[in-house]
């Protein structure tokens, strides 16, 4: 049985504490597979929020105008929204602002609450000043939130390299660990790639072997300003959801894990707002990353609205683990786990990549649903050809390091 409920673009986006898409999200009904008290029948529901105005286009120069970020701090202690337009022009101004500017400006929009449209305007003004790359219209990012302390594998970076393995046009966008061991930047340059390239290597990677990966200090400069401050505040921020929204190379495409359901609508509204073709927001078992351990909560963001469904690995031929069998450590050995899991090494993770990998395929448009992006997937790691993906794109990275691009 299948439940469907329409919310009005008016109703998904209008300024009624949009901070409250954190709380209503936990207030909104889970729609998931769950067994009755009576009976172990289970039903599918659905919900889709259609959003057709929210998609937006936006002109960096509409944002020039003065703004005087102190008030803007007071309106925040007040628990006042900002618009899209207000966020971006703060995060214009906080980015020559003082580090107690800063710091206010975090804490405050973090108590407050932060909003889809906040989290849009504080995208689009970090993206107008980054280094960017042109690697093409159907590019895809498998990107998490982190901040889920789970200490896993890198999986996403895992399920990058085999989704270009499958075919895939992969752009990801990363950088060194925060909170974790091991960040994306970590594990890749333990394998041997090298992550501090350019643009027009990024691009010459993506067009070649299908697979490139963007350092988001190298490509995001500006984030300098803010990255000391992020690090003695020592509490999750506005920052902490950015990331997955900064791709540098503008990916339409993503598969994008969140540390709680909690966040998972506001940032589904955030990347609607952002005019993503397709993005799914996923939570699993406490981490942010599909994972065979058991279901996940998905809202699914495309140009028809947000629709929110519970995805069960195991229906589609996944075999299921436990999480400590994901268990990662340094750097060192998450390249190890990685280096075997796509040489064709069969276990937990290596289901787990073939699962993100396929999945985030079909999301991307590149395989015609998540059965045939998982048996790609399948194929491809059964092949190594995971393995010689990642090789022939290490060895692309080295030889445009070398000619200094």
């Amino acid at each position: 049985m299948t439940t469907t409920t329409t919310t009005s673009s008016s109703e998904s986006s209008s300024s009624s504490s949009s901070r409250k898409l954190v709380g209503a999200h936990q207030r909104h009904r889970k729609f998931s597979s769950s067994s009755s008290s009576s009976s172990s029948s289970r039903q599918k529901r659905t919900t889709t929020t259609t959003a057709s105005n929210s998609i937006r286009t936006y002109s960096v120069h509409a944002a020039k105008q003065e703004i005087n970020l102190q008030k803007v701090i007071e309106n925040l202690c007040e628990g006042k929204d900002l618009s899209e337009n207000e966020a971006f022009e703060a995060m214009e101004a906080l980015l020559d602002a003082s580090e107690n500017q800063i710091a206010a400006f975090l804490v405050l929009l973090r108590a407050k609450g932060e909003t889809s449209s906040e989290m849009a305007g504080l995208a689009r003004a970090m993206q107008s000043r980054a280094v960017q790359v042109n690697a093409g219209d159907d590019v895809l990012d498998i990107v998490g939130t982190g901040g889920d302390s789970a200490g896993t594998v890198n999986i996403s970076t895992g399920s990058c390299v085999l989704a270009a393995a499958a075919g895939a046009k992969v752009a990801k966008h990363g950088s060194r660990s925060v909170s974790s061991l091991c960040g994306s930047a970590d594990v890749l340059e333990a394998l041997g790639v090298a992550v501090e390239i350019g643009p027009e290597a990024i691009e010459k990677c993506v067009k070649e072997v299908g697979m490139g990966f963007m350092f988001a200090p190298r490509f995001h400069p500006a984030m300098a300003k803010v990255s000391p401050v992020r690090k003695s505040l020592k509490v999750r921020t506005a920052f902490n959801l950015l990331g997955p929204m900064l791709n540098p190379a503008h990916s339409k495409y993503a598969l994008v894990g969140v540390y709680s359901t909690d966040i998972q609508r506001l940032m589904a509204d955030s990347f609607m707002r952002l005019g993503m073709k397709k993005a799914l927001i996923v939570h699993s078992m406490g981490l942010d990353e599909l994972t065979p351990c058991g279901p996940a909560d998905v809202m699914e963001v495309s140009k028809d609205g947000v629709k929110t469904y519970t995805f069960e690995p195991s229906k589609v031929g996944i075999k299921k683990c436990e999480l400590k069998d994901l268990a990662g450590g340094d750097a060192k050995l998450n390249a190890k786990i990685l280096r075997e899991a796509l040489g064709g090494e069969t276990g937990p993770v290596a289901e787990t990549l073939i699962l993100n990998a396929g999945v985030a395929m079909a999301a991307a448009e590149q395989a015609a649903s998540v059965e045939e992006g998982i048996a790609m997937c399948r194929e491809a790691h059964k092949t190594g050809k995971g393995g010689e993906k990642l090789d022939s794109w290490i060895q692309l990275t080295q030889e445009c390091k070398k000619a200094g691009l």
